[in-house]
């Protein structure tokens, strides 16, 4: 399940969920604006090529089997007319949609959460229909980020994230 364009992760260093993670809170964290978000950027910082043609709009990339079927999947969307830049990283299961995010949830949303908040960001939970949390929102200068949550299925009551990314 990766993005339209987008590759397997062959070049790259294969990395826990919690490496990519962290990676990506220092990707976010090293932003002062859009304009600074690339592909280049994205390299030198987390160490992942995102293989990405001329004109392509979307571009990104997946990781190998993290255990249990979980993988990450890394996207960048490029600017365009319609669309400002951004980047995305989800945690997918390919064999089950309900699978135990435990896994994949080393770092949980609270890690995530606590991240943003100490680089700045103002938070906004937005809550679903009957009250649950369906995403929570960060504004910092003209980025936004939103992360969807996703409770592990482990009984554990932990809270995990089952994406993190840019919204236009």
């Amino acid at each position: 399940m990766t993005a339209p364009g987008s590759h397997a992760a062959t070049d790259n260093p294969t990395l826990t969920a919690v490496e990519v993670g962290r990676r990506f809170l220092e990707l976010i964290g090293g932003l002062e604006s859009r304009d600074q978000l690339s592909v280049d950027r994205i390299r030198q910082v987390m160490g992942i090529a995102i293989p990405i043609e001329p004109g392509e709009l979307l571009a990104g990339v997946g990781s190998p089997d993290l255990g249990g079927g979980w993988r990450y999947v890394l996207n960048y969307v490029s600017e365009s007319p319609s669309n400002a830049r951004g980047v995305a990283l989800s945690f997918v299961n390919e064999r089950d949609d309900w699978a135990d995010m435990a896994g994949v949830c080393g770092l949980d949303f609270d890690h995530y959460h606590n991240a943003l908040v100490a680089m700045g960001y103002r938070d906004v939970a937005i809550p679903g229909e009957i009250g649950e949390l369906r995403s929570v929102r960060y504004h910092k200068g003209d980025l936004t980020f939103s992360i969807i949550p996703r409770y592990a299925n482990s009984g554990s009551g932990r809270l995990c994230v089952e994406s993190i990314g840019t919204l236009n």
